[in-house]
């Protein structure tokens, strides 16, 4: 649940924040509203120090509401918390702590982890989700941040916390205890530990004669106490590298990596790296970032240096991702996750787009159709990166410029093309056509910057080649449409009227994943410049078809011929379509290249359908796409949207 949405300067209900503590601990602050100065600012993919402040005061009512809901249904079920104290008591030592330490009481409860668990444990409690865990040892976690809170806030206490199957207790923000004995001999029905402050500022947890103690300062290790390890070995104000905390993931597909000493170190200089890089670039991005990002979930290292990464509205201040190779490559992703990070709050406090809208949409950064509430995440997230990119290209000197001037025409042009295509969006409310009107005017001055002209035309290349796999993956003709075009053509029929073909239907179930080498090999002219030239020096062994090496080398009429070729002997593979419709387009065959781009699936399904009526396999595809052009609709003239 987020704070209720509202239109600039209307404020959260009255009362909302002072709802979620105890009337000891309520505050009066005013209730919150964002600005139009902000709503500006953050539209053009910006943000400075007092607007994302904004966004996280906004986030922290969030988070003291979901804490309160917590407590809310826990204490109208006391079956909740099994063996463990009441929630009540967990209740009083989090607002005894909070009214000794705010500070404390700020860094535990707003750590991202708090935010995935509370809000999965309202889920299991209103039948949402179910677990093999105990109900009781997921809603006692309230518990845990008690302690986390009252160990950090050095006040005196004792409390109870559930132990998990492996003997440890986490509290979150602080690390891990790990309590001595035999995990295969752990009763769980008696997975209760006392937890008290000691005389000496210590914090004891024992179990059944098993101890172990917290030091005063729970940075520092001890035996059976592992703090969570800090991105920068000088500590504060750094995010965590956090594997441990059972709700650091939020995507259960994608556990956190455990790290060791050596990994650790590996993306500590990662990641020192990447935030010089982006303070070099950009010094109000890099603010955000140390302002906004509290955790980093590692996952397993990637294999490639386009690693996956991810954050949740529910985890906000948290990212997942998979360490990259270079330090550049991992200065994007952390961009990346910011502007989702600041988006995601933001549409807590604002909506920018209605509910429950059905449209999917096309997004040059996915193979899947998008809602409209994803295809606004990922353009606002490309702002961030093409703002990266066009700094970065200016900046950089040798292999680096080239790659970051590639990047920036690739992402600059496929960001434009969402905005355009989405800026009279019905889905969207005023106050998102607005916002997507913002990032436009963001975006202009950099789309009227000149290219070089290899650069520009491997970017369009790129471009096409991933559009018209998305279409032929992701729709297909309507029923009927195929047969009927398909008789026309073998009684040799002129090609029937634009409503023949109707509109293209978006399948219900994705088809296979339509790719091509062709693009790998395009992108390795300019992140790896040694390895597109060994490739194209040896195509056997680097498995380069004799098409897609004559278009890496300019030769594009010999290219289409050579597709050609392959559709013939492989009718149904996306790859050849694929290669034949980037060919036909660079090489200016615009009758052929406009049916193969806007509609492959037509193409394509009339051209199975030939091949399964009568087994002729010597159809020219490229006469085929010239006849089925002569149905498409006019033309309209050259833009952002356009292939």
């Amino acid at each position: 649940m987020g704070t209720s949405r509202t239109t600039p300067e209307r404020p959260l209900p009255a009362g909302a924040e002072a709802a979620a503590l105890p009337t000891a601990t309520r505050s009066t602050r005013p209730v919150h509203t964002i600005s139009g100065r902000a709503l500006a600012q953050l539209a053009s993919g910006h943000g400075d120090t007092e607007t994302l402040r904004t966004l996280r005061d906004g986030q922290r009512s969030k988070r003291l509401l979901l804490l309160r809901m917590v407590y809310d249904a826990a204490t109208s079920d006391p079956a909740v918390m099994g063996p463990l104290p009441p929630a009540e008591a967990a209740w009083e030592l989090l607002t005894r702590a909070r009214q000794a330490d705010p500070a404390a009481f700020e860094t535990v409860v707003m750590y991202p982890s708090i935010g995935v668990w509370a809000s999965r444990v309202l889920r299991r409690i209103r039948g949402g989700v179910s677990a093999s865990l105990p109900m009781w040892w997921e809603a006692g976690h309230l518990h845990n941040v008690s302690v986390a809170v009252a160990a950090l806030a050095d006040i005196d206490f004792r409390a109870q916390v559930p132990v998990r199957e492996d003997r440890s207790v986490h509290l979150p923000s602080l690390g891990a205890v790990r309590l001595p004995g035999h995990s295969a001999a752990h009763r769980p029905g008696a997975s209760v530990a006392n937890v008290r402050r000691l005389a000496g500022g210590a914090v004891s947890v024992t179990l059944r004669g098993a101890c172990v103690l917290i030091p005063a300062d729970p940075r520092r290790e001890a035996p059976g106490w592992s703090p969570l390890p800090r991105t920068s070995a000088a500590g504060a104000p750094d995010p965590h590298l956090d594997d441990a905390d059972p709700y650091a993931g939020f995507i259960e597909s994608r556990p956190p990596h455990r790290l060791g000493p050596s990994r650790t170190d590996r993306w500590r200089s990662l990641l020192g790296q990447a935030t010089d890089l982006v303070r070099c670039e950009d010094a109000e991005t890099a603010d955000g970032l140390a302002l906004l990002i509290r955790s980093i979930v590692p996952l397993a290292p990637a294999t490639n240096d386009r690693p996956f990464s991810a954050s949740s509205p529910e985890a906000f201040g948290g990212v997942m991702m998979a360490l990259p190779q270079t330090a550049t490559t991992l200065a994007v992703a952390l961009i990346h996750e910011y502007q989702h990070l600041k988006l995601s709050a933001l549409l807590d406090m604002v909506s920018l787009h209605h509910e429950g809208g059905t449209g999917r949409y096309y997004a040059p950064w996915r193979k899947d159709p998008r809602p409209i509430a994803g295809l606004l995440q990922g353009a606002y997230a490309h702002l961030g990166i093409v703002r990266f990119w066009r700094h970065r290209r200016s900046t950089a000197r040798g292999p680096d410029a080239r790659l970051a001037g590639f990047e920036y025409a690739l992402w600059r042009d496929a960001t434009a093309r969402v905005l355009h295509d989405v800026r009279d969006c019905a889905e969207l409310t005023d106050l998102g056509r607005w916002f997507v009107a913002g990032m436009r005017a963001a975006m202009a001055p950099w789309c009227a910057e000149a290219l070089p002209s290899r650069v520009a035309a491997d970017a369009r290349s790129l471009a096409r080649a991933h559009r018209t796999a998305w279409r032929l993956r992701n729709t297909q003709p309507e029923p009927g449409t195929s047969e009927a075009l398909a008789r026309s053509w073998s009684a040799g029929r002129p090609a029937p009227g634009t409503a023949v073909l109707g509109a293209p239907v978006l399948r219900p179930d994705a088809g296979r994943s339509e790719s091509s080498s062709l693009p790998r090999l395009l992108q390795s002219r300019w992140d790896n410049p040694d390895e597109f030239a060994w490739r194209c020096r040896h195509p056997t062994l680097s498995g380069i078809s004799r098409a897609d090496l004559a278009y890496a080398q300019g030769e594009f009429a010999e290219a289409a011929v050579l597709y050609a070729t392959d559709v013939a002997t492989r009718p149904d593979a996306g790859e050849a379509w694929v290669g034949l419709a980037m060919a036909s387009a660079a090489a200016g065959h615009d009758a052929a290249a406009r049916p193969l781009l806007e509609r492959p699936d037509v193409v394509r399904g009339v051209y199975l359908q030939l091949v399964a009526e009568s087994g002729d396999m010597l159809t020219d595809p490229l006469q085929l796409a010239c006849w089925v052009g002569l149905a498409l609709p006019p033309a309209v003239s050259k833009g952002a949207s356009e292939d």
